[in-house]
């Protein structure tokens, strides 16, 4: 995501929508790595960790690849993205790769705003999505996960970019973060029960990311 334009605000909703859509109207999306992400890849296919069945979200879910890798017959998932580019580029890549609809399907979606499914969603993956939002607008997606994970559900948090020093945490994105800023926003209603620090990740981005895993409480 290093060559993102920097702002120093998004949290105004009509400026976040505009911007990320910009950025995929002018094709530039360069935290696009054209896969799965190697620690998501490793904690399901590798170590087995079992996610609850029914269903599951990816917000800013880009290209898809990481809601196409966790749906089965068990768990539908959805991917969503506010850019209708990312939906569209998703849907043609899940066709392309013959995934049933009735397993993933994708659709333009405001994360702060959408009707939840009754019954909520089992299953959320966050990666590239919390550090795209202004530290302002953290407290915001703690309690919207909090309202649409159900009771037992896992959030599989991807942490990135971790950086430990204070400096320019509020100029991004990405917007440096630490796994304090998680427990900040996720504690009161999530419990932590799975953090690999030596997880598999991106060449240029060793260091940089720790997987998670939260139950709902």
């Amino acid at each position: 995501m290093n060559s993102v334009p920097k702002v120093v605000d998004n949290a105004n909703s009509d400026d976040y929508h505009s911007f990320w859509t910009g950025l995929w109207d002018n094709k530039n999306t360069p935290w696009d790595k054209g896969d799965v992400s190697p620690a998501l890849r490793e904690l399901i296919s590798e170590k087995k960790w079992q996610l609850p069945s029914g269903r599951g979200l990816v917000p800013g879910c880009g290209c898809g690849y990481d809601a196409m890798f966790l749906a089965s017959p068990s768990l539908h998932m959805t991917g969503a993205d506010i850019s209708p580019i990312a939906v569209e580029t998703a849907n043609k890549l899940r066709d392309e790769k013959q995934i049933p609809s009735s397993f993933v399907e994708f659709r333009k979606l405001d994360f702060f705003n959408f009707d939840v499914p009754e019954g909520k969603y089992q299953v959320a993956y966050d990666y590239t999505f919390f550090c795209a939002l202004h530290p302002s607008m953290r407290a915001k997606w703690g309690e919207r996960y909090g309202e649409i994970i159900s009771s037992g559900g896992h959030l599989i948090a991807l942490m990135f970019p971790l950086d430990k020093l204070p400096e320019n945490r509020d100029v991004g994105p990405p917007f440096l973060l630490s796994e304090e800023d998680y427990h900040k926003v996720l504690d009161d209603n999530f419990e932590l029960i799975h953090i690999d620090p030596k997880c598999k990740t991106h060449s240029d981005r060793v260091g940089l990311e720790v997987i998670t895993v939260w139950r709902r409480k």
